[in-house]
């Protein structure tokens, strides 16, 4: 009886935790996370790249641990809802999740630079705790293959497609986590599978589709020969659980709900221009199976990323706008969350300082010239970004370590170049983060200067020495750290 009522007490207060945890899925507040040296020295024996977060409105994007003494890190930002962290500790993959208001701590002791142990005090520990795993679960996940059948015959509708890309999804996540620790895990996983599986199902149905005949030995690049995509689409791939706030965990979550809004086919009316109703209304045309309550959790998140959507592109709400999300949204968190990116987003770009938004007219395509010559007499390195590459992203770290190689030079000047493609209010965020000056540069003038310098893509990386000439030009290097510091280095011996 005793052993009966244990497990009985131990599955109410899971319940119980469970429930509190997901109740503040759907609050605001700032989340934080402190590390904690045993002794003043633990920290200095440490290299920490990242970290990086995401939350149901927000996507990957570099934040700061900030030094609050010798032995202790603090990391702290205001989200919606949980807070998808990770970031490397020497090398290490490290992962956890915040919850609005409240404080978690990681006690770190430090043996050598090759040993540390960490004790991790957090609503989610479990997560941290695995944090291995779940490196070894995302990289099996992109090298994953299905077993397809050679041959066969070609889809007779979108639907039948994505019937068989479920199908598949469901075998992966069935082989990749038949070994997980726990329910929650299992379940917290699968959902992170399906997000970065579905999101590039809406993005590119023709790409996923011919990719998949290419599977089979099925050769059909002519457009006129796929079967015509329809609001029906979207059935097997949106499914109940996203009514679930379980569904808000995974870290590609804000960049679905943004996909969906983007589809042509859904023809989403302007929020500024029709408000909150109007949306949702267009919202129940494809979704309407998902809930016959238009305030379900996707709706809500939906109409929110409409609007934040909006104020990422730098436009502001109008008297209006306010209006109707305080009078729409009946999770009040959610409508003051809107409410204050919206303010963050004016305060930013009244800012000048180091931060330079369109400066210069868009009928000039050559600006690069007149950007170097505010930099005459010093060495130059550019960096050519943006704020939806990853890649740019996962550079940063690097690009960190060789700024503060050379903090206390005043001879050599790092530059951030993006343009249009990337959102603004993301843009402002990070430039907060990244140390450097920035310019945000219209299209035609960032990719004068790509083609000047033949690079195709990003990250790159252009490098003048201090007469304005220039000597490096790069597009994604190996080994970014020691080989900029050796570009660097040449340029500042002459």
């Amino acid at each position: 009886m005793l052993k009966i009522g244990l497990v009985f007490i131990g599955s109410l207060l899971s319940l119980i935790f469970n429930c509190y945890g997901q109740s503040n899925y759907m609050s605001s507040g700032y989340v934080s996370l402190i590390i904690k040296g045993a002794s003043p020295h633990d920290l200095k024996k440490l290299e920490v790249d990242g970290p990086f977060m995401s939350d149901p409105l927000q996507g990957d994007r570099p934040v700061k641990f900030r030094s609050v003494n010798d032995s202790t890190l603090l990391l702290s930002e205001f989200t919606f809802g949980p807070a998808s962290v990770f970031f490397r500790m020497n090398g290490r993959y490290l992962s956890t999740i915040l919850l609005p208001n409240e404080t978690n701590f990681i006690n770190l002791h430090v043996t050598d630079s090759a040993n540390f142990d960490l004790d991790y005090h957090g609503s989610y520990k479990e997560i941290f705790d695995n944090s291995g795993l779940q490196e070894k679960l995302i990289m099996k996940m992109f090298s994953y293959k299905p077993i397809v059948k050679k041959g066969g015959a070609k889809f007779t509708s979108e639907k039948e497609f994505t019937g068989v890309k479920m199908l598949h999804l469901n075998q992966m996540k069935d082989s990749l986590l038949k070994n997980a620790p726990s329910q929650f895990l299992r379940n917290y996983y699968s959902k992170l599978i399906e997000t970065y599986q579905i999101t590039p199902l809406l993005k590119d149905y023709k790409k996923s589709l011919l990719t998949y005949y290419k599977m089979t030995g099925i050769e059909d690049k002519k457009e006129v020969n796929l079967p015509v995509r329809t609001r029906s689409y979207y059935d097997n791939l949106i499914t109940s659980g996203y009514l679930d706030s379980l569904s808000l965990l995974p870290s590609g979550y804000f960049d679905l709900l943004l996909t969906i809004q983007k589809d042509t086919l859904l023809e989403f009316p302007d929020i500024l221009k029709a408000g909150p109703v109007i949306f949702t209304k267009s919202l129940s045309k494809t979704f309407k199976y998902l809930s016959p309550d238009d305030h379900n959790l996707f709706y809500d998140m939906m109409v929110a990323s409409a609007y934040i959507n909006a104020i990422n592109q730098g436009r502001q709400l109008s008297d209006q706008n306010l209006y109707d999300i305080i009078a729409y949204f009946k999770n009040k968190q959610l409508s003051s969350y809107i409410l204050h990116r919206s303010d963050i987003s004016m305060f930013s770009q009244k800012k000048n300082g180091e931060v330079f938004f369109l400066p210069f007219e868009k009928e000039h395509d050559d600006v690069l010239n007149t950007i170097l010559e505010k930099y005459k007499g010093k060495a130059v390195l550019i960096d050519l970004w943006a704020t939806w590459c990853g890649p740019c992203l996962a550079a940063s770290p690097a690009m960190e370590k060789v700024k503060k190689r050379f903090e206390n030079r005043d001879d050599i000047k790092f530059i951030y170049l993006t343009d249009e493609t990337s959102d603004r209010n993301r843009f402002y965020e990070l430039t907060k983060v990244l140390k450097g000056e920035h310019y945000y540069l219209h299209k035609n003038q960032f990719e004068a200067i790509k083609k000047r310098y033949n690079l195709e893509a990003i990250p790159s990386y252009v490098v003048f020495d201090k007469n304005g000439k220039m000597s490096q030009a790069s597009t994604s290097p190996d080994n970014l750290e020691e080989v900029a510091k050796a570009w660097i280095d040449k340029v500042l011996s002459y």
